[in-house]
This record gives structure tokens, C-alpha cells and sequence, in this order.
């Protein structure tokens, strides 16, 4: 038998089998959406919530920082452009999963940055957890009872959370990753929706 006539049966059982190998186009945001959330974040200012890592040579940019949203690339995985410290820009993966939506650029735009003026945040937060959480929600720092969402205000959106039922006790281990050394993580561990303790 010829591997000219195997190739041919091959070829053939493969069609016959419905077996389709074009490959899946994948839809992202149509135009008009891509246009509406250009139009909702760009020039806009806003303090990063976490650290910033350019795609290219250009660095970080901390936590904290005051910048301008200069473009959002709504192309692949997503990327956002912004103006620091001295005018220096840099561009930061978003690193979306395909499809893109506007749900989940919303939602990562809101992860990585907020919107609001430090000490306007601060009066929120006081008038919502009361002094201490407030003063520690700004100076990023936590305390044992402090309110899970309160800890995610103050040090931000985990990497990872490895969640656990152990009867009536809900814990949660917060890990975040260091941007400056990869070998460094921290910890925050969450039992029934408070702060228990955590590594720094």
C-alpha cells in the first residue's frame, strides 16, 4: 500500500468525520463599544492601585501614583497606556482573557486604578469603616478584624485566592505577588470575612 493511498484515506476519514479544521475566529468588542470605553477612559486621571510594569524598557510605575490614561488599546490581551511622574510613559498589559468585553476592561480598569482623589477616598472610607480602617486603608496597612473588603482597598487585588470550608469556618489565603522580586510573595489569611493575620 502507497503512503500516497494512506494519506488519501486519511484525508478522506477526516472529511467524512465532520471534522473541521479551520480555525476559530475568536470576537472581541465591536467597534462602537471599543469607541464608547476609548471615550470613558482616556485623558482621564487616575492613582494606580497597584504597580504599573511597562511591556517594553521603560520600568514601573508604584502604587499611589498620579497619571494620566493617555490610550487604551482594546487589541489581543488588552494594554493601557499611561503619563507619570516627569512626563515618562509607560504601557501596561491588561493581559484580558479572548473574547474581549466591556465588562471585563471595566473591571480590570477599576483593578488597576482608582478614579477618585486620595482624600475624597479617605472620607468615604471613614464615613464607611470608621477612623482606624480609614487611616489604615490610606497608609495600605492592615490590622487582625479588619473587614475583607477593607483589605482589599488597602493592599489591592490579590494574585491569587485559595479558598476552604472547614464546617461553619470560611477561610481565604490572599497571595500577592512582589513586581521588584519574584521570589517574594505576601499573605493575607481571611476566616469568616475578617482579617486573621498575614506575611508582609
Amino acid at each position: 500500500m502507497s503512503k500516497r493511498f494512506v494519506y488519501f484515506v486519511i484525508g478522506l476519514s477526516l472529511v467524512l468525520s465532520g471534522c473541521n479544521v479551520v480555525e476559530k475566529v475568536i470576537k472581541d468588542i465591536p467597534v462602537q463599544q471599543m469607541d464608547e470605553l476609548k471615550a470613558k477612559y482616556e485623558g482621564k486621571t487616575a492613582w494606580t492601585r497597584s504597580v504599573l510594569i511597562d511591556i517594553g524598557p521603560e520600568g514601573i510605575i508604584d502604587r499611589d501614583t498620579k497619571v494620566k490614561i493617555i490610550n487604551l488599546d482594546l487589541h489581543w490581551n488588552g494594554a493601557v497606556m499611561v503619563e507619570g511622574p516627569k512626563r515618562r510613559r509607560i504601557t501596561h498589559g491588561l493581559n484580558l482573557k479572548r473574547p474581549l468585553t466591556m465588562e471585563k476592561v471595566d473591571k480590570k480598569m477599576h483593578e488597576l486604578f482608582w478614579f477618585k482623589k486620595p482624600t475624597y477616598r479617605y472620607r468615604m472610607n471613614l464615613r464607611k469603616y470608621g477612623k482606624r480602617t480609614a487611616k489604615a486603608i490610606f497608609n495600605h496597612e492592615l490590622f487582625k478584624g479588619m473587614k475583607k473588603e477593607a483589605a482589599l482597598e488597602s493592599w489591592g487585588f490579590p494574585d491569587k485566592i485559595n479558598k476552604v470550608e472547614i464546617g461553619e469556618e470560611s477561610q481565604e489565603q490572599w497571595i500577592y505577588n512582589d513586581i521588584k522580586n519574584k521570589n517574594k510573595k505576601r499573605y493575607i489569611f481571611i476566616v469568616n470575612g475578617l482579617v486573621d493575620h498575614w506575611q508582609d
